[in-house]
Formats: C-alpha cells, sequence, structure tokens
C-alpha cells in the first residue's frame, strides 16, 4: 500500500490531510524534522507532504535539502504545504528539489489527485 508521510508541527492540519489522503493512502504523521527522520525510517513513504515553517524558521527547507541531497530519499516524493503568502517560498522550494507546492488554505481535493497523479507511474494506480 502507499505511503505517504504529512510533516506540520499543527496537528489540526496533520489530521485535515491525514483524513483526506487515507481514503485513498496509508497515512502517517510527523510533528517536526526529527519524528519525520524517523518515520521515514520505519515508514519508506513514497510522498511526503511537508510544513515549510515548523518550530524553527526554515525547519522545513532544510529537512527538503537532506533529503534531496541523501541518495535513500532524494526520490521520494516532496510536496511542500505553507500559511505564507510569500511568492518567494515557492520559487526557493522548487529551486531546493520539492516536487509539489500548496498553500494553505489548501484544497484537499487538488492534494489528492497530485498525490494520485504522481504515483500512477510509479505504482500503477496510485491508490490502495
Amino acid at each position: 500500500m502507499t505511503q505517504i508521510l504529512v510533516v506540520d508541527d499543527n496537528p489540526m492540519i496533520r489530521k485535515l490531510l491525514g483524513m483526506a489522503l487515507s481514503r485513498h493512502f496509508s497515512v502517517c504523521e510527523a510533528q517536526d524534522s526529527a519524528a519525520a527522520l524517523s518515520a521515514i525510517q520505519r515508514n519508506k513513504p513514497e510522498i511526503i507532504f511537508l510544513d515549510i515553517m515548523m518550530p524553527s524558521a526554515n525547519e522545513g527547507l532544510d529537512l527538503l535539502d537532506r533529503l534531496k541531497s541523501d541518495p535513500q530519499t532524494k526520490d521520494i516524493l516532496v510536496a511542500m504545504v505553507t500559511s505564507r503568502a510569500d511568492p518567494g517560498d515557492r520559487a526557493l522550494a522548487m529551486a531546493k528539489g520539492a516536487d509539489g507546492f500548496f498553500s494553505k488554505p489548501f484544497h484537499l481535493d487538488a492534494i489528492t489527485q497530485w498525490a494520485a497523479e504522481r504515483l500512477r507511474p510509479r505504482t500503477g494506480t496510485g491508490t490502495k
């Protein structure tokens, strides 16, 4: 079953994304980078939805850098999520290797569809 990891310091966002995505995928959650790295080792997700702004200012972007520079995790699809309206965030995230970008408030159907479309070529269906 396709595994998706949601990383956000806001428990409501984790729950919202988790509920929407769990209709089609297996979802695990992490509240920060340390928990995310542990979850990645345990669950081997194919997609990570990663908040840019967590407890430290650029924690999400720092984790993105780490994931994309590590041969073990560089192929995991990473979609950044943010509540900031700064257009520079999108450009910076994409330059660092993000595969997608969603601004809060986001449309849950769009996120689910994005995940299914990205996984279809890899797994055949993109759903359970």
